[in-house]
């Protein structure tokens, strides 16, 4: 199996089973003087889980499995919220939302002869280029505005509501409410993150219903959603993963950098790490050295960088054919993930608390929205 996105990114047992516990959220949504929004978006950000308040205010996401999430809360012309909250038993949530500054000003349109070529960047970069990325489709691509940093080469993009993908792939379509973009042409790097609710598609026929279901086993099996629920399980082995140190040295003009003990230097094509010297660790890493448990949940906490290979499945044709590698045969995938922070949170299902301060690179980095699944996703 990016996510990032970072992608951000964004983007997260197999056999993993979620029981219906009958967990209940539930309260009201309202704006500073009281008053209900009525059918305001109320939802648990990357599962199926959501609903929409009534004319009262009032919402209730029923049969929710116990973990972490954040609750996103979300209506047109008003600041979005994002409310973490540990669901154990039923609870009640009210929101106050505020008014964004500026909404009742006209807007000036003004024509971008660059939107198109704009457009179609950021839908790769967004979406993905693998082959499930072709059977996605951005319906609402006008309420993206674009705002290119000429001097320091960085397209950055933002959207007033949700962006509506129909994912034919895998059988979702998707309401994402993006946060951040920004993607260096020249270097590669991106970055986005948001908050997406995943509804359901119903299939035509049989014939559809299991495509999709083979296509999300597909999309499951090497994620990074997969491999944190494999930790946890102490399955990782089993599931096709291994993991290594990876060491990232800046090299210095007339400077000969050593590998460390027990390393070997490691090509990584990459444009936005060329000044780099990178090492890999010659031992396998254990799961403990990676994951830790932390009271009801656990922390990924790790030295340098985490190089995590998947062997049970190939990379993409069009993976090997973005990083100009097309003489070369499909290896395993091969991913690398890089914490932002000393520390960050996981909790017992296996979803990251503040997935932006995890940046996947190579495989990870290269799939996007295209093969997201929801979190509350079971084989």
């Amino acid at each position: 199996m990016k996510r990032i996105l970072l992608f951000a990114i964004l983007n997260c047992l197999a056999g993993y089973v979620f029981a219906q516990t009958g967990i209940v959220l539930q309260g009201t949504v309202k704006d500073g003087n009281g008053k209900a929004l009525p059918f305001a978006s109320v939802f648990l950000n990357q599962t199926t889980m959501g609903s929409r308040s009534d004319e009262s205010g009032g919402y209730v996401i029923r049969d929710i499995p116990p973990g972490w999430y954040e609750v996103i809360v979300s209506y047109l012309g008003y600041e979005s919220q994002v409310h973490p909250v540990q669901l154990d038993e039923g609870k009640a949530l009210s929101f106050v939302l505020k008014e964004k500054p500026g909404m009742l000003k006209e807007q000036v349109v003004r024509p971008d002869k660059d939107r198109e070529f704009y457009l179609a960047m950021f839908k790769r970069v967004f979406i993905g280029e693998g082959a499930f990325a072709k059977e996605c489709k951005l319906l609402n691509p006008d309420i993206v505005e674009f705002e290119p940093d000429i001097a320091r080469e960085i397209l950055r993009a933002r959207a007033g509501d949700f962006l509506e993908i129909r994912n034919d792939a895998l059988g979702y379509n998707i309401r994402f409410l993006l946060q951040h973009f920004e993607y260096n042409p020249r270097s590669g790097y991106s970055m986005y993150y948001g908050n997406p609710l995943f509804l359901p598609m119903q299939p035509r026929n049989n014939v559809q219903r299991k495509r999709w279901e083979q296509n999300r086993r597909e999309a499951y099996r090497g994620s990074s959603l997969q491999f944190f629920r494999s930790l946890i399980a102490g399955t990782q082995r089993e599931d096709g993963y291994t993991m290594r140190r990876l060491k990232r040295v800046e090299k210095e003009k007339g400077v000969v950098v050593d590998a460390p003990p027990d390393s070997v230097m490691q090509i990584i094509k990459s444009p936005m790490f060329s000044r780099n010297v990178s090492f890999l660790s010659r031992q396998e890493w254990p799961a403990d050295s990676v994951l830790h448990k932390r009271g009801d949940g656990y922390v990924l906490q790790y030295p340098d960088l985490l190089y995590v290979v998947y062997s049970k499945e190939k990379e993409e044709q069009l993976y090997i054919q973005k990083y100009l590698r097309s003489n070369e045969r499909a290896g395993p995938q091969t991913s690398i993930m890089r914490l932002l922070e000393p520390e960050v949170r996981v909790d017992r299902n296996g979803n990251l608390e503040a997935p932006m301060d995890v940046i996947f690179e190579n495989y990870w980095g290269w799939e996007k929205l295209a093969v997201m699944l929801p979190l509350d996703y079971r084989l």
